[in-house]
């Protein structure tokens, strides 16, 4: 389905340079890349701990000072 819409002349000049920048073939093949890289989930740090243990990761986070 081929839909139109209405943009000003400065959005479709920032929609060309960004087309050539992305090197896309059309508004469309854009309009997914950018909305692809809008919606792509954020890296987690899960797993960063590596193989320590619970124990071992929360060892360090508090001073002996600061314990009852």
């Amino acid at each position: 389905m081929v839909t139109t819409i209405q943009i000003s002349d400065h959005t479709i000049t920032i929609l060309k340079t960004l087309r050539d920048q992305f090197k896309v073939t059309s508004y469309d093949a854009l309009l997914n890349l950018l909305i692809n890289k809008a919606v792509k989930p954020k890296e987690t740090l899960w797993g960063a701990g590596g193989k320590l243990s619970m124990k071992e990761i929360l060892k360090e986070l508090r001073d002996e000072n600061d314990r009852y």
